[in-house]
């Protein structure tokens, strides 16, 4: 292949790019696109989503091209191309997710990121400055001692409802456990069975569902 049929396959594979660019970006907005948070712009956001799949198809074309030149070169060596190539591409993903991108996948309402299970599980749990939170350290969070009790209404009732229903029925169906969630409400214990519930394991019960959960029992039963 002669350098000029090289310039027409480089030329087209820019203007396929620019197009998938332009298409992409304009579907974002025809189809009722939201940004993840207030404080970020509306052109860059879908443009960088945009790039990152490209340099994702971008790089992998690259290595595969690199490959095979390589493996024309060593072809009496073929063995070498196989952990060569696991090589190429451990490297290209350490540079793209260690130094190239910072930021995480899950965004916050207020632009902050979440790259960790550990910051998602500070966050979580109510911890304001989450993103220096380490993986395997639970957060702390200090107790403020017996909730107050408040008396759900309309949307909140409705929701906190929503809150009971899923998190309240990974052990049990809720038909199961009404007498003896109606008997604690009366001792006033509600509070007491809900952070019980909490302290086990794999329980997915964060200190705000405590509180919904606990207001949801009291104006419920």
């Amino acid at each position: 292949m002669d350098n000029n049929s090289n310039g027409k396959l480089i030329a087209l594979a820019i203007g396929g790019a620019v197009l998938m660019g332009a298409l992409f970006f304009g579907a974002s907005f025809l189809t009722g696109y939201q940004l993840p948070a207030e404080n970020f712009s509306k052109i860059a956001t879908p443009l960088q989503s945009f790039m990152g799949w490209f340099l994702l198809i971008f790089c992998s074309s690259l290595i595969i091209w690199g490959l095979g030149r390589m493996s024309s070169r060593i072809s009496d060596k073929w063995f070498l191309s196989f952990p060569l190539s696991i090589f190429v591409i451990v490297a290209v993903m350490f540079v793209s997710l260690e130094l190239v991108w910072e930021k995480g996948r899950t965004t916050t309402l207020d632009g902050k990121y979440i790259r960790t299970v550990g910051q998602l599980n500070a966050f979580n749990e109510g911890v304001e400055d989450f993103e220096s939170a380490v993986d395997g350290a639970a957060p702390v969070v200090e107790e403020t001692g017996p909730l107050p009790e408040v008396v759900l209404t309309g949307d909140e009732l409705a929701e906190a409802e929503k809150v009971f229903q899923r998190k309240c029925t990974r052990c049990h169906a809720i038909k199961s456990v009404d007498n003896a969630i109606a008997q604690y409400r009366k001792k006033g214990e509600a509070e007491k069975i809900v952070r019980d519930m909490k302290a086990v394991p794999n329980s997915d019960i964060s200190n705000k569902d405590v509180v919904t959960i606990v207001n949801y029992i009291n104006t419920a039963y």
